[in-house]
């Protein structure tokens, strides 16, 4: 009896283990069967479908989801004009301009006109924020001449022809301040040289002028002392004339006749 009793128990036990193995693997086929059905799905997706999946990234502002949906779309369809307008919007919403301006290049030619008319706008907004403002203005004026009812092309056409006006008028203020400084630190350099050729000149007037003696108050006569040499002079002069006199008189005795 014991023997028998064993033997259940061992088939119970090889039961359970059986059953958790089949569960564990209906699992794993489950999961790999749901991989390998999302991955069919993913391929067969149409190139229009991913522009769809594109747009609507494209719309929540996630420009490089966008952007991967579009170059993956472009993959299928190498020569959709419209793919490449795509990826050169989300180039420029990612603030790439240049890789932008090629991908709008890339449109320009094709056969559908409204589309290469969108292209040279863009284009336009492209070099515009590049800082090449008589580009853009060519782009606009190209715009323009595909479709003359764009009221956006000619506003921004304007906008740029009078901001290249003002940057214009700007530098030729630029000009114009940078020559009037110069003028007058050309002018502001002639004066102090004339101001130093002066003082060189009245140096060198200085050095030819006899120098005064040195004894400064010591030198000079007191009032009375000028008087005194004054009333000297005046009597020396006196005497010369009385000198004067009596030679005078000496002569007319010598020549009178007895």
């Amino acid at each position: 009896m014991e023997r028998t009793v064993r033997i259940k128990v061992n088939l119970s036990f090889v039961k359970n283990e059986l059953i958790r193995r089949c569960r564990k693997l209906w699992i794993i086929l489950l999961i790999i069967l749901i991989t390998a059905l999302m991955t069919m799905l993913s391929w067969g997706s149409t190139p229009r479908e991913k522009v769809k999946e594109g747009n609507q990234f494209y719309t929540e502002e996630k420009y490089d989801q966008a952007l991967t949906k579009y170059q993956d779309a472009l993959l299928s369809e190498p020569e959709n004009d419209r793919i490449e307008f795509n990826i050169g919007n989300a180039l420029y919403r990612k603030k790439k301009y240049e890789e932008a301006l090629q991908e709008y290049q890339k449109v320009i030619g094709t056969k559908d006109l409204k589309l290469e008319q969108q292209a040279y706008f863009n284009m336009g907004n492209v070099l515009y924020r590049a800082n090449k403002l008589p580009e853009s203005i060519l782009a606009y004026e190209q715009a323009l001449k595909l479709d003359p009812n764009d009221m956006e092309a000619k506003y921004n056409l304007e906008y740029v022809r009078r901001k290249l006006k003002e940057n214009a008028q700007k530098q030729e203020q630029k000009q114009q301040q940078q020559q009037q400084q110069q003028q007058q630190q050309e002018e502001q350099k002639k004066e102090e040289q004339k101001q130093a050729q002066q003082e060189q000149q009245e140096q060198r007037k200085e050095e030819q002028q006899p120098q005064p003696q040195q004894g400064g108050e010591k030198d000079k006569l007191s009032k009375e002392e000028a008087e005194r040499i004054l009333d000297a002079l005046k009597q020396d002069e006196k005497d010369i004339q009385k000198k004067r006199k009596v030679k005078s008189s000496g002569k007319y005795r010598v020549e009178k006749d007895w």
